[in-house]
């Protein structure tokens, strides 16, 4: 066989007749081993499945190499050592596992001084290591993988015929190799970003289930309160957020929250001010603008730069029928009375934007049959197709035309229906939506003695 850089002009690169026919005529040898780089290095770089490549490599070398065991092994920069990561004998998959550091054993040596090492008879040679392949291995052809001078494994070849081996086999498989070598680094990065994908997802579904669970459902001996609540994220994890706390007997106090940005860091803040405002209302439950400014104050002293919670606070008085509310940047609440939608005028400063901030606060008395409810702005900023948003007079219509039957749950999801309905299916919101609606009932013979349970 003559040397292969003598044919160097018939390139294996390109679109059209890779190889020429002529040269099938005039270096059949050349030409075959020229076909074989050319496919093999169009079709393992798109191979991503390391196992599949694998195979596939060796199957292609066998039409050249007549070879009984093909292997491949990897370098573990960990344990700075070789480790078998493929092995086949006679078309089938062998199991394998050997480990050897640099400059032991033939692949050890090939590996560590970056170099092919073709041994005619490996009998002769001390440095090979016997493995249980089932084939008497009396010649082997080892070749480093190396990406940029960096070493990735080696390819090991192995045959039970001394002299199995030639100078074109080496010199095709040293070319052949460069290939290998990128198509095992994209497929190691390619699993890499898979592993790190589904971990991320696990444990953003543990997350939001945590979150899901920081989120109450109702609360009971609250008289004369029908109370529901509606949450849906834009992503998995979501910036708003609402919670019902006991506030003394026959008095409940919630609040909805908006923090700026989203995913997992606003989450993450909105979990803060959960957990901080119910650590407040242990010690002493004071009335919503005092809470309000206290837990300002609070978010302030954490140091988070660049995070802001928009916030309505609210405490019902069941025995008064009193709602004594305070703002910290949040949408006006709305209240329903006698299908007249009112919007409830309240301003104030977002938390955790300036110290020292004091809010206002107002009390309305209620009425048996009133509804008011509380929105996050992902409500009225939900987009259809032509960014379009849903908006307050679409919320009005909708509170308005509720009846006395209505109960506060089905209230909620006939505003988070109608918001899906305008965005339309298959767009993705892009703010979370929260609702708390309360409907005040007439219960009159009641026990205003009890402290409300959460749910």
């Amino acid at each position: 066989m003559e040397d292969l850089s003598k044919i160097g002009s018939f390139a294996p690169w390109g679109d059209a007749d890779p190889v020429p026919q002529s040269l099938f005529l005039s270096h059949p040898e050349q030409a075959n081993t020229l076909t074989l780089l050319y496919e093999v290095s169009r079709e393992i770089t798109s191979i991503l499945d390391r196992e599949e490549l694998l195979r596939r490599v060796a199957e292609r070398i066998k039409k050249i190499v007549k070879y009984h065991v093909f292997s491949v092994m990897l370098w573990n920069e960990q344990t700075q050592h070789l480790e078998t990561a493929f092995a086949m004998c006679c078309g089938d998959s062998l199991p394998l596992r050997m480990r050897v550091p640099l400059n032991i054993g033939l692949t050890g040596t090939a590996a560590g001084e970056r170099r092919v090492l073709r041994i005619n008879d490996v009998t002769d040679d001390s440095r090979y290591i016997r493995c249980e392949s089932g084939v008497t291995v009396r010649s082997e052809l080892v070749v480093p993988l190396l990406l940029r001078d960096r070493l990735i494994g080696v390819l090991d070849l192995e045959s039970s015929e001394p002299h199995a081996f030639t100078l074109e086999h080496e010199r095709m498989l040293s070319t052949l190799g460069s290939y290998v070598a990128v198509a095992l680094e994209n497929a190691r990065l390619y699993q890499e970003a898979r592993e790190s994908e589904q971990r991320m997802r696990s444990e953003l579904d543990t997350a939001r289930e945590i979150q899901r669970q920081l989120l109450p459902t109702g609360a009971r001996e609250v008289p004369g309160l029908d109370l529901a609540a509606g949450y849906v994220p834009a992503r998995e994890l979501g910036g708003d957020f609402y919670d019902f706390l006991p506030y003394g007997r026959g008095r409940l106090g919630f609040m909805v929250g908006d923090v700026s940005g989203k995913g997992t860091a606003a989450a993450l803040y909105g979990s803060l001010a959960i957990g901080t405002v119910r650590e407040i209302v242990v010690d002493h439950a004071s009335g919503p603008a005092s809470m309000l400014a206290l837990l300002n104050q609070r978010l302030l002293a954490a140091r988070l730069d660049s995070r802001f919670i928009a916030m309505l606070f609210a405490v019902y008085d069941a025995s008064t029928r009193k709602l004594t509310l305070a703002n910290a940047g949040g949408p006006y609440p709305l209240l329903v009375r006698k299908g007249q939608v009112q919007a409830i005028r309240l301003e104030g400063v977002p938390l955790g934007l300036i110290p020292d901030t004091q809010y206002d606060e107002t009390t309305i008395d209620l009425e048996p049959g009133d509804v008011v409810l509380f929105a996050s702005d992902g409500i009225l900023e939900s987009e259809n197709a032509a960014q379009e948003e849903f908006g307050p007079e679409r919320l009005k219509e909708i509170l308005s035309a509720i009846s006395q039957q209505d109960s506060a749950q089905a209230i909620t999801e006939q505003i988070l229906a109608a918001t899906d309905g305008h965005s339309g299916a298959g767009l993705a919101p892009h703010d979370d939506r929260t609702l708390v609606a309360l409907r005040v009932t007439n219960e009159t013979a009641s026990d205003f003695s009890k402290l409300p349970i959460i749910y």
